[in-house]
């Protein structure tokens, strides 16, 4: 707006320079001016230098500016007076009072100089230069006036790693205030507890999706799997909610038993939704208004602790695979690139064995067979630390794509079964079960007898059943997998003989909280087809 409003009075001054008969005269004073203006304007723009060299530099050019005015209003007509204005405006909408009074002062120096130097300073000259800096002071509180009508700037901190440094250890101070600290599934669990409280409901439960991410159920009451439809399914009982974020009270007729269901948006801080509060039971008693409002209540008191808690799994999942991706990378440089020009030497050696006639040309030969599969199984590694779990990227899908790899690497017959719903298991969980998935993969590549690896997988989230098996020679025990990190999670392993020679593992796992069966012990929950 100031900006248009300059090049409005240099639009004026030459206006009336064309009353004057004297636009040729008036036109580069004119644009000499304006163009100072411009410059000053668009210097924040044109240059990356900050601090105390640019504030100089727009100084310099006001400065500028304001002569060149000066010299105009002293040597050229009336029309010349209103130069004064441009730089005078900006000078009070840079530096407020101090520009406003300082620019026409200046000018008014220069123009009386100017005038007195060419000996055109008589009485009138000098009122009409005169009052003109007077116009100009007016301006140029008009211009600081409108800077501070401004919204002030806000500057980022460049000190990124101080502004980390804060977070950082506000969250540790909110960690310490919180019952449940960062976890998710402790925070979703406590809203159920409170919804418990509030009403009577056969099964209850906490998703989480953001945007177009699927849900993923963070815990659940009275089930071992989620009962309801996939809220992204166009008919689902969860699917209004989901997309309009508006709560609902419903009734679903397609399970077993006719069932009232609530049905409440979580909110983030600025009104999105990050998930849903779902309670149903059945419809002869169902769900009431006051029933629907009281589930609100209890969304709204827990949408920030499980937002926190999400958000701050999220950043350590990133931590790790940023971890993961650096050790993969340090592996493929190092130890990697030394593995194959051992290779290579070993090569060279093999050659002058055989040139040689030498005996120990059989065991250089056995040594590089070593070799080669040693580096084999280090790309292997290097691969399996590159794990990314995208929102488009099931379970499912990463254990497939990995075991046929596998198998048209190695010449194992591989067999795969995978049943899943579209609900999916929180990320660092999924993780968590690839790589248990890989360590077992790792023992039949390392079994040199395995001819068959069978892999079925049964997803109905937060239920989660991996069987896994080969038939070569193994020492794995259930001893291997004591300390493994989805026993923390609620989750079974077990190791069973598989064969003459094999081994078969069994991992099963739920939601913590979740009962065996539904509350109402006549009811029967519906298992995945």
């Amino acid at each position: 707006m100031s900006t248009r409003l300059r090049l409005s009075m240099a639009a004026v001054a030459g206006l009336f320079a064309y009353i004057d008969h004297s636009f040729v005269t008036a036109l580069p004073w004119i644009l000499l001016v304006v163009t100072l203006d411009l410059a000053a304007a668009s210097l924040g723009y044109l240059t990356v230098i900050q601090g105390a060299f640019r504030h100089t530099q727009l100084i310099a050019l006001l400065v500028v500016g304001v002569v060149s005015a000066g010299i105009g209003m002293g040597s050229e007509g009336s029309w010349s007076k209103l130069l004064i204005l441009i730089p005078a405006y900006h000078a009070g909408s840079r530096f407020a009072r101090t520009g406003a009074f300082s620019a026409p002062l200046l000018g008014l120096v220069v123009g009386l100089a100017t005038a007195w130097w060419l000996n055109r300073l008589t009485p009138p000259e000098a009122q009409l230069i005169t009052l003109a800096s007077l116009l100009a002071v007016l301006f140029g509180l008009l211009g600081a006036w409108s800077r501070e009508l401004e919204p002030e700037e806000v500057v980022p901190d460049a000190n990124v790693a101080a502004e980390a440094s804060l977070l950082l250890r506000r969250l540790h101070e909110l960690a310490d205030t919180l019952d449940t600290g960062f976890d998710a599934p402790g925070s979703a669990e406590m809203a159920l507890q409170d919804l418990s409280n509030q009403m009577r409901s056969a099964r209850s439960a906490i998703l989480v999706g953001y945007g177009d991410d699927p849900a993923v159920p963070l815990a659940i009451r009275g089930a071992d799997r989620t009962p309801w439809p996939d809220p992204m399914e166009q008919d689902s009982v969860l699917a209004w909610t989901w997309r309009h974020g508006e709560a609902t009270l419903a009734e679903w007729k397609d399970d077993l038993v006719a069932r009232s269901v609530i049905v409440v948006p979580l909110n983030d801080d600025k009104g999105d939704r990050l998930g849903l509060l779902v309670a149903d039971r059945p419809l002869v008693t169902p769900f009431r208004e006051e029933d629907l409002v009281a589930a609100q209540g209890v969304a709204d008191r827990h949408a920030a602790n499980i937002d926190l808690s999400v958000l701050f799994a999220g950043l350590r999942e990133r931590a790790g695979l940023e971890e993961r991706e650096r050790l993969a990378r340090e592996m493929h440089d190092g130890i990697a690139q030394e593995m194959v020009a051992l290779g290579f030497g070993i090569d060279a050696v093999r050659r002058k064995a055989r040139g040689a006639d030498s005996p120990i040309a059989d065991e250089l030969d056995a040594l590089r067979v070593d070799v080669s599969r040693v580096l084999g199984d280090l790309r292997l590694h290097i691969a399996d630390l590159r794990i990314a779990v995208r929102p488009d990227t099931g379970l499912g899908a990463m254990i497939g794509a990995r075991l046929q790899h596998f198998g048209s690497s190695s010449g194992v017959t591989t067999r795969m079964h995978l049943s899943e719903t579209g609900f999916r298991l929180p990320a660092h969980t999924e993780v968590l079960i690839y790589r248990l998935f890989l360590r077992m993969l790792a023992d039949a590549r390392h079994s040199l007898n395995a001819e068959t690896v069978e892999v079925r997988l049964n997803v109905a989230a937060p239920r989660v059943e991996l069987w896994m098996a080969h038939d070569g020679t193994s020492t794995l025990s259930e001893r291997d997998f004591g300390d493994h990190p989805l026993l923390g999670l609620g989750g079974e392993i077990t190791i069973e003989p598989f064969g003459v020679e094999g081994v078969a593992l069994r991992m099963r796992m739920r939601a913590r909280g979740a009962a065996p069966s539904a509350t109402l012990s006549n009811e029967r929950i519906p298992q995945p087809s």
